[in-house]
C-alpha cells in the first residue's frame, strides 16, 4: 500500500514563479511501478537471495550469467496495480515455492530501502559545492577584514572612534584649563614685577641711638599721663582738679624733655629688602611653573593633533571597513543559513530513512498450496499456432505466384485450351518450365 507523502510534492526553487506541484494518483502509482521494475533493484534481490538459490541451473559466474539471472527474475516477477486504488500486488514464479516466498520477502525489503534511496538521492553535488564555496567566501571575507584591521591598527572601529573623541575632548578641556592657569600666572607675574620695580632692593635694617635713661623714663611717664588724661577727660570737665593736676605733670615732663639735649645716631645697618626678596622668589616660582605649563600645553596640542589625524584617518577608512564588515556579515549569515538548511535536510533524510518511507505491507508473501505450470499448454498452443501460420503462409504464396507449373495452370489462368506440351530433356528449375500452345482460330 502506497501512502501519499511529501516526497510526491515538488517544491520549485523560485517560489515566486509558482506554487508546489502535487502528483496525482496515477502518476504516483506509475512512479512506484517504475521503481519496482528497476533492473538495479532486481540485481540487488538476486545478489541478496543468491543466484544458485533462485536458479540452480546457472552455475557459471560470468557477467552474462548474472544478466540472464536478472532478466529471468524480472520475467518471473509480476507487478499488478489494483485499479482505482493505491495497492500494488506482487507475485513471483519459481520452481521452489519456499524460494519464491523468500525471494519475494527480500524483494519487498530491498524495494523499500531502494525507494528511500531514490527519493533521498541528490541529482548533483550542487548543495555541497555551494556550501564549500560559501565557506571559502566567508573565510576570504574574514581574512580580508582581519588583514585590513592589522594594516590600519583597527580593533573595533565604533568603539575606537568613540574613545578617540573622548580623549580629544579630555585633551581640549585640559588644554583650556592650562591656558586659563597660564593667563592667571602671567597676571600674577606682571603684578609682582611691577611691585619689584617700585620696591627698593636694600633697606635700613637697624639704627641705634644713645638716648639717656632719664629721657626714656620721662617719655614713658609722658605716655602714661597722656593715657590717663584721655581717660579722665572723657569723664570730667577741664577744670576738674585731677585733670588739672595731670596737665600740670605733662607740662613739667615736656619741659624737662626739652631741657635734655638731642643726641645723633651712632649705629646704622642696611640689607636686602625681605619683601622684595620674597616677591622675587615668588616671581621665579611663578615663571618656572608658567614655563612648565607652556611645555605641557605644547605636548597636549601635539597629542591632540595626532588624535585629530587618527580620527580623520579612521573617518576616511570607515567606508571601506564597513564594506568589508558588511561583506563578512553577509557571508556569515549566508553560511549559517546554508549550514542550517543542510543540517535540516540531513535530519529530514535520517527521519525519512527511519520511517521506512510511506510503504506498508498489507499482506506478507505466501505460497499457494498447489503450484501450476503453464509450460505444456503453452508448448501445445505454440505448435498448433505454428502449423496454422505455416499453412496460411504456404497457401498465400501459392495463390499469389505468377508462374505456370502444370498445363492446368495455363488453361485456368489464360483461359485457353492447351493442344500439346513439350518437356525439355534437361528441364530448368520448376519456375522456368516452358509450354507450347496454339490459339484456336474462330
Amino acid at each position: 500500500m502506497v501512502l501519499y507523502g511529501n516526497e510526491y510534492v515538488f517544491h520549485p526553487t523560485d517560489q515566486q514563479s509558482g506554487s508546489s506541484i502535487v502528483l496525482d494518483r496515477d502518476q504516483i502509482m506509475q512512479g512506484e511501478l517504475g521503481i519496482l521494475n528497476s533492473p538495479t533493484l532486481a540485481q540487488e534481490v538476486v545478489n541478496d537471495v543468491g543466484r544458485q538459490t533462485l536458479y540452480p541451473g546457472m552455475n557459471s559466474y560470468n557477467a552474462e550469467t548474472r544478466q540472464n539471472a536478472v532478466t529471468r527474475f524480472s520475467r518471473d516477477l509480476r507487478i499488478t496495480i489494483v485499479p482505482q486504488s493505491n495497492l500494488i500486488e506482487l507475485s513471483l514464479r519459481n520452481l521452489n515455492r519456499n524460494v519464491a516466498r523468500r525471494a519475494l520477502e527480500v524483494f519487498v525489503q530491498d524495494y523499500i530501502r531502494y525507494r528511500t534511496e531514490v527519493f533521498n538521492r541528490r541529482t548533483t553535488d550542487a548543495p555541497s559545492t555551494l556550501h564549500q564555496q560559501m565557506v571559502t567566501a566567508f573565510h576570504d571575507a574574514e581574512n580580508h577584514l582581519v588583514t585590513f584591521e592589522l594594516e590600519h591598527n583597527i580593533s573595533d572601529l565604533p568603539q575606537q572612534y568613540s574613545l578617540l573623541l573622548r580623549r580629544v575632548s579630555d585633551l581640549e578641556d585640559e588644554k583650556t584649563g592650562i591656558v586659563s592657569e597660564i593667563n592667571n600666572l602671567d597676571a600674577q607675574i606682571n603684578t609682582i614685577e611691577h611691585a619689584l620695580g617700585v620696591l627698593p632692593k636694600v633697606v635700613e635694617l637697624y639704627a641705634d641711638t644713645d638716648e639717656s635713661d632719664r629721657a626714656k623714663l620721662l617719655t614713658s611717664r609722658l605716655g602714661q599721663l597722656m593715657i590717663q588724661k584721655a581717660d579722665v577727660g572723657g569723664r570730667y570737665k577741664d577744670n576738674f582738679p585731677i585733670l588739672q593736676d595731670i596737665n600740670k605733670q605733662i607740662t613739667d615732663i615736656e619741659k624737662n624733655l626739652h631741657q635734655i639735649p638731642t643726641r645723633e645716631k651712632q649705629t646704622t645697618r642696611q640689607g636686602i629688602n625681605s619683601v622684595y626678596n620674597e616677591l622675587y622668589q615668588q616671581n621665579i616660582l611663578l615663571r618656572s611653573r608658567t614655563e612648565g605649563l607652556r611645555a605641557k600645553e605644547t605636548t597636549i596640542a601635539e597629542g591632540a593633533d595626532k588624535l585629530h589625524a587618527r580620527l580623520h584617518e579612521l573617518v576616511s577608512l570607515s567606508a571601506q571597513y564597513r564594506a568589508l564588515q558588511t561583506e563578512r556579515d553577509v557571508m556569515a549569515a549566508s553560511y549559517q543559513a546554508i549550514t542550517q538548511n543542510a543540517e535540516e535536510a540531513r535530519l529530514t533524510t535520517v527521519a525519512n530513512q527511519q520511517a521506512s518511507a510511506n510503504i506498508r505491507v498489507v499482506q506478507p508473501p505466501e505460497t499457494p498450496l498447489h503450484g501450476t505450470s503453464l509450460r505444456l499448454p503453452l508448448l501445445v498452443l505454440g505448435i498448433f499456432a505454428g502449423a496454422i501460420v505455416g499453412a496460411a503462409v504456404l497457401a498465400l504464396c501459392v495463390t499469389t505466384q505468377k508462374i505456370f507449373i502444370t498445363v492446368r495452370d495455363v488453361e485456368s489462368m489464360l483461359g485457353l485450351p492447351v493442344l500439346a506440351a513439350v518437356t525439355d530433356r534437361n528441364p530448368p528449375p520448376p519456375r522456368q518450365n516452358s509450354f507450347l500452345f496454339w490459339k484456336r482460330k474462330p
